[in-house]
């Protein structure tokens, strides 16, 4: 559950927190654990990356509008291990501080990235007005993507491996939001999936207007049969 207590720390605590971030993943890993554990033990937030700093790291390389729209919701660290989430009805993301000093500093910008993508799914015109009306844009994508997805290795062993064995969680709004955050090349992706998120990837163009998809992807094993290679 999330506490919605912001924290953060001084620049100077925080430069020297880095220095000792960096020096606790040096470690082997069993030492890096019992490191961590001792940390939370005592609630200690070693370093914070600052929200706004945290989200030009999680967007570098990523186009121009995509930055811009992102910068359109609040960004909290709040008073927690792990964990976070976008709540559209704030306008807001809360990640949880604990994130660098209990699972890895560069977790960080990872998280961060997917939680912005689910604020992109609303603040990006053309992602808002498929997702109102139940994404028959994504779901005539990932229709025309079923013959070749499974020629795209990467995609498919993430859809098999990572995405569906999480099973209620491996829904249509978490989809939306893990392509790009997972997918930065999208080379990597079947052609018709890749051209409809490439105005957030690549800074592509809008795809063209498809038929509607046959599926409703709030159906989870209607979905799931959908996406799986």
């Amino acid at each position: 559950m999330t506490t919605f207590r912001h924290v953060q720390l001084s620049p100077a605590r925080n430069a020297a927190g880095l220095v000792a971030l960096t020096s606790l993943e040096s470690l082997p890993p069993l030492l890096q654990r019992r490191a961590r554990e001792r940390l939370w033990s005592r609630h200690v937030f070693v370093y914070i990356t600052p929200p706004k700093r945290l989200v030009a790291q999680a967007l570098e390389g990523y186009p121009e509008e995509v930055q811009r729209l992102a910068r359109t919701v609040a960004f909290y660290r709040n008073d927690d291990r792990s964990g976070g989430g976008y709540w559209p009805e704030r306008n807001e993301i809360w990640l949880a501080a604990g994130v660098e000093p209990y699972e890895r500093y560069l977790q960080a910008r990872a998280s961060a990235r997917h939680e912005l993508f689910h604020h992109l799914a609303r603040a990006h015109p053309f992602y808002q007005e498929d997702e109102d009306a139940g994404w028959p844009r994504l779901v005539a994508a990932l229709e025309e993507a079923q013959p070749v997805a499974r020629d795209h290795s990467r995609y498919a062993e993430w859809i098999e491996r990572s995405f569906l064995p999480q099973r209620d969680h491996a829904n249509v709004v978490e989809y939306f939001a893990d392509i790009p955050t997972n997918f930065p090349d999208v080379s990597e992706l079947p052609a018709p999936i890749a051209e409809h998120f490439a105005p957030l990837i690549s800074g592509g163009p809008r795809p063209a207007p498809r038929r509607a998809g046959r599926v409703d992807p709030r159906d989870l094993p209607a979905f799931w049969d959908l996406i799986r290679p």
